[in-house]
C-alpha cells in the first residue's frame, strides 16, 4: 500500500517554506527510514515537499513515521497536510508528474523534479520495485500529458512566465541588463528565456563553477555573490531562485530614483530576498504572477486530467494482475493435479498402448486449459471482494 504526506500548492506558503528540503537533505532523510515505512522517496522542488512510502504495517503508523522525519514539522501543522493512501496517493503523482498542481500549471520542469525524486531514493537504496514502478509510470504519465494533450503546447515554463511579466513592466526587454541569481532549474530556465527576449545578463552565483556552466549558455558575465552590489547597481532588474533562506538583504539592493524602481522576481523556496524597508524595490514572488489562463487552458486541463485518470487506472489493473498471479496459478495447478489423477486411475484399467495413454492425456488437459481460460480471465481483473470470493470458493486458500 501506497502512502503519502504532502505539502504542496493548497499547503500555506510559510508551511512550504519551513519543510523545504535542498538535495543534501533529502539524501539524509532517505538513510533515515523509520520503523513501519518499507521504500521511500521525497520529492522536494521549490513549491512542494512531498514524501512517497510503502506500509509495512498499517497505514497509520507509516503515516506518523513519515511526518517524524520533516524537520521543522510542527503539531498544529499537521491540519495543513495531505495525506493520501492507496490509488490517491498514485494520482496525485500523476498529477504532479502532468504539471496539474503546480503553481504555474502545466509546467515542465516538474517531470524532472520526479524523475530525480526517483533517481536519488535509488542511490540512496531507499526506493524498490514500488517505487519504481509508481514513479517510473508517472513520469510515463507526465510526458504523455505534455505529447498527447495540448497541456504540452499551451502551458508555460517557470522561466517563460517571469520573462513575460518583466517584459509587461519594462516594456520589453531587448537591450534591457538584468542579473539572475542561482544557477539551479529555476534560474538557468529563466536565464534562458530572457536571453531569447533580448536582455544582457550577468549570473551571480555562491560557486563560481555553477555560475559559470550557466554564463556559457547565456553569453552571459559570471560573478561571485560578494559581487551582487555591484552587479545590481548596473542592472535594471533581478531574478532570484537559490535555496537556503534570505541570501539578498536590504543593503544589497540599489538605490533608484523615484518612478523608477529596482524589479526583482523572487521564485525562490523559502524566500531569497528581503527588501524590508525598500521604497524604490518592486519585490514579486512566483504566487503573485499569473500564469496561463482561459478556455484554452481550462479544455487542456480537462484532457489531461482524463489521460491521467486512464493511467491510474492502467496502473490499477497491472497491479490486480500481479495480485492475482498466485491464485491463477494456484487454481490451474489444482485443475491439473485432480484431472491427472483421474486419468491415471482410467488408464490403468485399459489396454492402451503408450501412444494411446499419451493422446488421452494431452486431450484431457487441453479441456483443462480451455475450462480454466474463463475463471483465469475473471480471476486476473477481479476486484480485491471477488478475487477473494473465487478464492474461496476452490478452496486455494487451504492449498
Amino acid at each position: 500500500m501506497i502512502v503519502a504526506l504532502s505539502a504542496g500548492r493548497d499547503a500555506p506558503a510559510q508551511l512550504r517554506r519551513r519543510l523545504a528540503l535542498d538535495e543534501s537533505s533529502v539524501r539524509e532523510l532517505l538513510g533515515r527510514r523509520p520503523e513501519g515505512v518499507g521504500e521511500l522517496a521525497v520529492l522536494a522542488t521549490c513549491h512542494r515537499t512531498e514524501l512517497y512510502a510503502t506500509a509495512d504495517g498499517p497505514q497509520s503508523e507509516a503515516v506518523h513515521a513519515l511526518a517524524s522525519l520533516l524537520p521543522g514539522l510542527r503539531p498544529s501543522d499537521h491540519q495543513d497536510l495531505r495525506i493520501l493512501t492507496g490509488t490517491e496517493a498514485v494520482e496525485h503523482l500523476f498529477r504532479v508528474a502532468a504539471g496539474l498542481d503546480s503553481l504555474v500549471i502545466g509546467e515542465p520542469q516538474i517531470l524532472g523534479q520526479v524523475r530525480r525524486a526517483l533517481l536519488v531514493a535509488q542511490e540512496q537504496g531507499s526506493a524498490g520495485p514500488v517505487m519504481a514502478t509508481v514513479f517510473g509510470r508517472a513520469i510515463r504519465t507526465g510526458r504523455r500529458v505534455r505529447t498527447r494533450t495540448p497541456l504540452g503546447r499551451v502551458a508555460r515554463s517557470v522561466g517563460a512566465i517571469a520573462v513575460e511579466h518583466l517584459s509587461q513592466q519594462l516594456h520589453g526587454l531587448s537591450g534591457r541588463t538584468g542579473v539572475v541569481v542561482g544557477a539551479g532549474e529555476a534560474a538557468s530556465d529563466a536565464a534562458r528565456s530572457l536571453h531569447r527576449a533580448g536582455a544582457t545578463l550577468t549570473v551571480v552565483s555562491r560557486t563560481h563553477a555553477s555560475a559559470q556552466h550557466l554564463a556559457s549558455q547565456v553569453e552571459a558575465e559570471a560573478l561571485a555573490v560578494e559581487e551582487m552590489p555591484r552587479v545590481f547597481a548596473r542592472s535594471e532588474f533581478a531574478v532570484v531562485a537559490v535555496s537556503g533562506g534570505v541570501l539578498v538583504r536590504p543593503h544589497h539592493l540599489p538605490a533608484r530614483p523615484a518612478g523608477e524602481p529596482f524589479l526583482v522576481l523572487d521564485l525562490s523556496v523559502p524566500p531569497a530576498v528581503d527588501a524590508t524597508g525598500r521604497d524604490d524595490v518592486v519585490l514579486r514572488s512566483l504566487e503573485e504572477i499569473p500564469g496561463p489562463r482561459g478556455p484554452e487552458l481550462s479544455d487542456a486541463v480537462v484532457e489531461a486530467e482524463a489521460l491521467v485518470r486512464r493511467e491510474v487506472l492502467e496502473l490499477g489493473r497491472w497491479a490486480d494482475t500481479r495480485t492475482s498471479g498466485p491464485a491463477i496459478r494456484d487454481l490451474r495447478a489444482r485443475a491439473e493435479r485432480l484431472v491427472r489423477s483421474e486419468v491415471a486411475q482410467a488408464l490403468a484399467g485399459l489396454d492402451l498402448t503408450p501412444e494411446q495413454a499419451e493422446k488421452v492425456s494431452a486431450m484431457t488437459m487441453r479441456i483443462v486449459n480451455r475450462l480454466m481460460h474463463g475463471p483465469s480471465t475473471v480471476l486476473r481483473d477481479a476486484d480485491p471482494e471477488t478475487r477473494d470470493l473465487i478464492v474461496r470458493m476452490f478452496g486455494l486458500d487451504d492449498s
